[in-house]
């Protein structure tokens, strides 16, 4: 394969498993060229730094909104359309994947209606409103979960896990000594997370717990002062982790939404985690995502409404090495080490039909 498209954006969620992919296919053939096309979020500034070829197009979302921004929503979808044809026909993918989100609306709906092969990766064990509607016309469906939903046409679907960058799996058994906490809210941070680490923040420096807080960009600067009222150094507190690998490789123990990413990131690390579910996730599937890995023994779930809980359970937890050590275990053994390669297996077969 020489020529492909990887899609997305808004969240580092939706982009690291494109990431992932697109290390894939350049490991398998590194001539390939990839172009990624997303909107104005993350995506860019990501892409370049993996060293992608990288367009903006405009992205909008449209659900849950009032009327004139529904409207503005669905201008930038067909604006984005319009452009998204013009960098495909210049590009010449032999095939288009898109990876979730508004972001990736566009350029795969321009690849079905220019007979261009095409797929989606759906991460969530509901699909999203994007990827619902683009499995009707695409060539084929990657899963993170299976199907319960039947919101696909299951000849199309193939369940591959979601793919995780290689440093993630890299960091698996290299936790310190059981006092190391990683705070993750997602790329834009969880202030409901953020606020009961603040709570708890004395009880923890007491027990001699150190952390690592990704406190969001928005809400970065509210948490660092807040950890400088407790006396705790505020380096520890960060808007964005690029870094990751070295995070978890850190971390004995995480506090973390559980988005498909963050779950599966969790598992190829192999770190214990307890999970706050996002609790206005499209058909609470966060909390799907967090009882699977409750019910295999690896980590622990806290809805947000009792988070009030959760100093207990980490004292708990921390008290407990062996403990964590089996939870690490139990999270190692769901991990899916192939999902990039299936999926880049899946593109391949599809850029046959190009040829």
């Amino acid at each position: 394969m020489d020529r492909v498209v990887l899609t997305t954006g808004g969240t580092a969620g939706h982009i690291f498993p494109a990431l992932a992919v697109a290390d894939e296919l350049r490991s398998r053939n590194p001539e390939c060229a990839i172009l990624f096309l997303g909107g104005n979020g993350p995506e860019g500034a990501l892409a370049h730094k993996h060293g992608l070829e990288f367009r903006e197009l405009p992205a909008k979302g449209i659900m849950g909104k009032g009327l004139g921004a529904k409207i503005n929503g669905v201008l930038q979808v067909f604006r984005g359309i319009l452009k998204a044809r013009g960098e495909l026909k210049n590009f010449k993918p032999q095939v288009v994947a898109g990876f979730g989100g508004y972001a990736g609306f566009s350029p795969v709906i321009a690849a079905t209606m220019q007979g261009i092969p095409s797929a989606v990766h759906e991460q969530n064990s509901v699909p999203g409103v994007t990827n619902r509607l683009l499995g009707k016309r695409v060539d084929r469906v990657f899963l993170s979960f299976e199907d319960t939903t039947g919101g696909f046409p299951a000849a199309k679907t193939q369940r591959t896990g979601n793919p995780v960058r290689k440093e993630i799996f890299e960091a698996r058994g290299k936790a310190g000594a059981g006092r190391n906490l990683l705070i993750l809210g997602g790329s834009q941070g969880a202030k409901a997370i953020n606020d009961a680490v603040i709570d708890m923040l004395p009880g923890l420096m007491e027990r001699g717990i150190t952390l690592l807080h990704q406190a969001g960009s928005a809400d970065k600067d509210r948490v660092r002062r807040a950890y400088e009222q407790a006396g705790a150094n505020p380096a520890q507190v960060k808007g964005f982790m690029e870094d990751m690998g070295a995070a978890y490789a850190w971390a004995d123990l995480a506090i973390c939404r559980s988005g498909a990413s963050t779950v599966f990131e969790i598992a190829a690390a192999g770190v214990p985690a307890i999970f706050v579910p996002f609790p206005f996730a499209t058909h609470d599937h966060q909390t799907m995502n967090a009882r699977a890995m409750e019910q295999a023994g690896a980590a622990r779930l806290v809805p947000q409404g009792e988070i009030a809980g959760l100093a207990n359970m980490v004292r708990d937890l921390m008290e407990s090495p062996e403990t964590l050590r089996t939870m690490a275990e139990k999270a190692a053994s769901n991990a899916a080490p192939r999902a990039a390669a299936a999926i880049a297996d899946g593109l391949e077969q599809l850029a046959e039909k190009t040829a």
